[in-house]
């Protein structure tokens, strides 16, 4: 009997084989009609989109307007008639619609078919063809889509084109994208394949002799099978009961692993947390799983992550992109029972479980990691603020002002107004730090920046570079004149007096100032300009401001070479002495010497000491030329006195720095004992401006140099406002009268009654006085006239070099 329905089940699978086999084919031959139907209308469809574009185009280009005669050469006319003529030409066998929901043509009004079509397109818009068979006609239905150019036609009223606009009452208000009808090709079935069916059947009666031949041969091969069944059945039992055992061992190791796991381990369903590990309720602080199971991951989150967006929506958004990508992971932000928020980082795998889709998720906590990212990145920016920052001012140091400027240059190049760059130099800061310590310095600084910013607006930038240059970069100005109201205003600020420790400090500053882009758009130049300018208003006397021009640049460019060669010159003994003699006012009767510096310059020739000694001063070389020049002159009037000549006083100019140096009396003394040099040989002159910026602080020193018998003279007299009560106290024996009032005198009244006071002052005081530059006999007669002791100047003797003077003495 097993044997019977072993043999009829396998007939009838034979038979189910061949069913299949013609079920194949019938659909293979429906399939390949489908596809040449397809293909031919997909030619067609390409075809009157290829058209509908050409013409689409031409309109969109301009290449012909739109009339009551060209409306025809439009797709939704054309096409219409186009089809028409191409179904007429098929005998109707092919027809051809394009219409539309809402026509202006009234014959591309869509039927009930094809406006269940266009209703379908417009649900599912991802949805681009349709393929469908209706009684013996098959339909291939494509959305039309509206496009921007389809807009001139089919838009609302105020988008569409002259033309239509004006034929139209109202327009159709599509919207890029919308479906507004539907290309419908038909082809009915036309008995191609006729042919092949009668194949088919032919095949299919080889089909059945061939089956009943099997059936004999099955019935045969039964009991053998049989037999290799029931032993195939008792492997099969064997080896599942094995199998069973072996995933039963797998699933208690799996469970052991998932909630043993360091990591929080969960399953996603349906949005809701179904199964989760102890390690999610220790996370989260909870008391047992049931308290945090069934909830939405957003239930146990803050209302916003970190980055804003609602907790819910970003789940659902994460759970899509996971099951896209099948895994996603991300960083998020949980909150604790106890309140407080934690990091984690979140693994999502989409799978099966038990035929569920579920998420498999897994949370690892990251808080420590993002604090310590967090404590680098505030690290970062510390460190970032301190490179950019001046560490006494706190004000944005070199390096940021380099960047600020030429942010600032870039953005005046896109506007029509200006910018203005400050270069600030406060004057004579050096001597409080030398006098009075850089602790006093620092603080000076840090004072004068305070009242900087004071000075500015909030979008201007004010700069430490160094020492004590400072800068501003003023922007959106309109006219320069806005720069010098601000310098104005610095200056005014600068001079108020500063109140450190016991010091009352005045101090002043000298302001250079260029423009963008008047003189230049680049950032080095600017630099390079108001630098130049800021000299020029040192030199035109200090706590003033002065503007860029090329003048100044070229000066400033000859103070750095001046500056750079003077090192060298010093190494390779490129000075020398020119002597001037000082005779008395009444008999021209010789009296001594001053010492005059030339510098003998390989390029340049014969520099004058007015070009660099200023520059010799402010770079502190002027200490090391002052040095040779004391033991060259000692050395040569020691050499004269020694040879039975009179040169009479050596007059030496003193420099600030050099009367500053505690080593100045050693040095002094070494050079007289070296050269044989007497101190009552010795005239040392020191200019009024140098002695009255801190009388009290030279006093003493210049009595110790009167004590060893050397004489102290006023150099520049009547230049530097000298108090008459310091004049008392002061070791001084001379006055030398500045060549600037000589020179005018007796023509310029002003002149005159200056030196008449000077004179008389003088005398008055017992100390005798020399009157410098006097050119001609008419200033030689006045002075004597006024009572003035000695003289020197061209008249009286031009400077002579050593052979010359000696020459002269003998």
């Amino acid at each position: 009997m097993r044997n019977i329905n072993v043999f009829i089940v396998l007939s009838l699978l034979l038979l189910g084989m061949l069913g299949y086999k013609v079920y194949e084919y019938d659909h293979q031959m429906q399939f390949t009609k489908k596809t040449i139907l397809q293909n031919e209308i997909h030619t067609i469809s390409d075809f009157i989109d290829a058209f509908s574009k050409t013409y689409q185009d031409i309109l969109d280009q301009g290449h012909i307007d739109i009339n009551e005669s060209t409306l025809e050469l439009m797709p939704v006319k054309s096409l219409s008639q186009i089809s028409q003529r191409f179904s007429e030409h098929t005998n109707e066998e092919v027809l051809i619609r394009s219409v539309s929901d809402q026509p202006r043509n009234p014959n591309n009004k869509a039927n009930a078919f094809e406006m269940e079509m266009i209703n379908y397109f417009e649900e599912h818009p991802e949805e681009n063809e349709i393929f469908v068979k209706k009684e013996d006609t098959y339909h291939y239905i494509k959305p039309l889509r509206i496009t921007q150019s389809c807009i001139q036609c089919h838009g609302d009223k105020e988008q569409t084109l002259p033309f239509i606009r004006e034929n139209y009452l109202t327009g159709f208000g599509y919207k890029v994208g919308d479906v507004r009808g539907v290309l419908n090709i038909q082809i009915k079935d036309r008995g191609y394949f006729s042919a092949m069916y009668e194949n088919f059947q032919n095949m299919l009666t080889g089909s059945i002799i061939v089956y009943l031949i099997f059936l004999l041969i099955i019935g045969i091969l039964i009991a053998r099978m049989r037999a290799d069944s029931e032993a195939y059945t008792h492997r099969l039992k064997k080896e599942i009961s094995s199998k069973t055992k072996k995933l039963a061992k797998q699933k208690d190791i799996f469970e052991t692993l998932y909630e043993k796991s360091s990591d929080g381990i969960l399953i996603l369903e349906n949005g809701k947390m179904v199964r989760c590990n102890q390690m999610i309720v220790d996370m989260l602080e909870y008391s047992s799983k049931e308290e945090v199971l069934n909830l939405h991951p957003s239930k146990l989150s803050p209302p916003r992550q970190p980055d804003g967006r609602d907790s819910y929506k970003k789940v659902e958004e994460m759970v899509e992109i996971a099951r896209t990508n099948k895994i996603h992971q991300f960083e998020w932000v949980l909150r604790k029972a106890t309140g407080e928020d934690f990091y984690v980082d979140v693994t999502m795998t989409p799978m099966e479980l038990d035929d569920r889709k579920v998420i498999y998720v897994i949370w690892k906590d990251i808080t420590d990691k993002k604090k310590t990212q967090q404590a680098l990145l505030e690290q970062k920016d510390v460190l970032e603020y301190q490179a950019n920052h001046d560490t006494l001012t706190d004000l944005p140091n070199r390096k940021y002002f380099n960047i600020r400027l030429q942010q600032e240059i870039d953005e005046t190049r896109k506007s029509n107004k200006k910018l203005a760059l400050f270069f600030i130099d406060l004057d004579n800061f050096k001597q409080i730090n030398d006098s009075l310590g850089h602790q006093v310095g620092d603080r000076v600084l840090v004072i004068v920046s305070e009242r900087l910013k004071g000075t500015i607006r909030a979008k201007d930038t004010l700069a430490r570079l160094g020492g004590d240059e400072f800068t501003i970069i003023m922007k959106d100005i309109e006219k320069m004149s806005d720069a010098a109201v601000l310098a104005k205003h610095i200056q005014e600020t600068l001079t108020q007096p500063f109140h450190i420790e016991e010091h009352s400090l005045y101090i002043s500053c000298s302001i250079g100032i260029s423009f963008c882009p008047q003189d230049s758009e680049k950032a080095s130049d600017l630099i390079k300009y108001a630098d130049a300018a800021m000299y020029k208003a040192k030199e035109e006397g200090r706590s003033n401001y002065q503007f860029y021009s090329y003048e100044l640049t070229e000066m400033a460019m000859e103070r750095v070479v001046i500056q750079t060669n003077l090192r060298e010159a010093i190494r390779n003994h490129e000075f020398s002495l020119l002597y001037q003699q000082q005779v008395k006012a009444d008999t021209l009767e010789h009296i001594g010497l001053e010492a005059l510096i030339r510098w003998n310059h390989k390029e340049f020739g014969v520099v004058s000491a007015d070009k660099f000694i200023s520059i010799a001063e402010e770079s502190g070389l002027i200490i090391e030329i002052d040095q040779w020049v004391m033991r060259t002159a000692m050395d040569q009037i020691a050499r004269w006195y020694h040879e039975g000549l009179n040169p009479g006083i050596l007059s030496l100019n003193l420099s600030l720095r050099q009367l500053r140096s505690e080593h100045f009396i050693d040095v002094l003394k070494n050079c007289m004992q070296e050269s044989g040099f007497e101190p009552k040989w010795l005239e040392l002159e020191i200019t009024e401006k140098q002695m009255m910026h801190n009388p009290e602080e030279f006093i003493s020193r210049l009595q110790e140099l009167s004590n060893m018998g050397i004489e102290i003279a006023m150099d520049d007299f009547g230049t530097g406002y000298t108090s008459l009560a310091y004049l008392k106290r002061l070791p001084v024996k001379k006055l030398k009268i500045d060549q600037s009032f000589v020179k005018n005198i007796p023509e310029v009244k002003e002149d005159v009654v200056i030196v008449e006071a000077m004179l008389a002052l003088a005398g008055a005081l017992n100390i005798d006085t020399i009157a410098e530059g006097v050119e001609s006999k008419e200033e030689l007669e006045f002075l004597r006239d006024h009572n003035c002791t000695y003289v020197q100047g061209y008249y009286v003797g031009k400077p002579m070099s050593a052979e010359e003077i000696s020459a002269k003495l003998s």
